[in-house]
């Protein structure tokens, strides 16, 4: 018996998306206009690997290990852990933009080896991530900063030419899927998108045009940090 057309339909789609790979849900008319760079030295991650794309190419890698603090009160414990790292982001005939980031979390856990439950404290311990910008040396340190909300993670990213906010995305390119995960960040200046960072796979920037090359070497070092954040820090 032959399939059904909507049958037959639903089976194409399904083997469509098992052959696709997993794409961020772009802003609506940021695809039109944005550069897209494929990330390399992203996923798979090597511990202190370059990572680059496009022209960008973030070198003297310190990725630090991951320090906890726990303090156990009978079968509960609150354990807080953070993650240093730094980079430097090159180009072509722009200033290297130093970087250095810490990453944090906090969670409260009861039971033991056998049986536990776990709660995320770190929306109410501060900032999620922390980290520091200077482009070129002698220039001022701005910061990147980005914290657990209840509908995922939101932050700013200050620059010499104004604070950019930035916004988890959860969704996925052709699918009324959501994650829980963040498959990527946008970046917006006054409403609109000037950079997204995809997270999924090895990882994509797009890069708004209108920003002038120093200004995209900025959006790239931030970039980069972001796509270094790791939001579990536990065993």
């Amino acid at each position: 018996m032959k399939p059904l057309p909507l049958l037959a339909a639903a089976f194409a789609a399904t083997a469509l998306c098992a052959c696709t790979p997993a794409q961020v849900k772009l802003p609506a008319g940021f695809a039109e206009r944005a550069v897209a760079h494929a990330v390399t030295g992203h996923s798979p991650r090597r511990f202190n690997q370059p990572l680059h794309f496009g022209p960008y190419s973030a070198r003297r890698m310190h990725e630090g290990d991951t320090f906890h603090w726990e303090a156990p009160i009978g079968r509960t414990g609150l354990r807080s852990s953070e993650r240093p790292y730094a980079f430097t982001l090159t180009t072509l005939g722009q200033p290297p933009v130093q970087v250095q980031c810490a990453s944090r979390q906090t969670v409260l856990r009861h039971g033991d080896e056998d049986s536990s439950l776990e709660l995320d404290l770190t929306a109410f311990e501060g900032p999620l991530l922390d980290c520091g910008l200077r482009m070129g040396d002698g220039a001022p340190v701005l910061p990147l900063s980005l914290a657990v909300t209840s509908n995922g993670y939101r932050g700013e990213l200050a620059s010499p030419w104004g604070t950019l906010a930035i916004r988890s995305l959860h969704g996925y390119a052709g699918s009324g899927f959501t994650s829980m995960e963040p498959t990527g960040f946008e970046l917006t200046r006054a409403g609109e998108p000037w950079m997204v960072v995809e997270t999924v796979n090895a990882g994509r920037v797009l890069l708004d045009p209108v920003a002038d090359p120093r200004q995209q070497a900025w959006l790239a070092a931030a970039a980069t940090a972001l796509l270094l954040l790791d939001a579990d820090l536990g065993d």
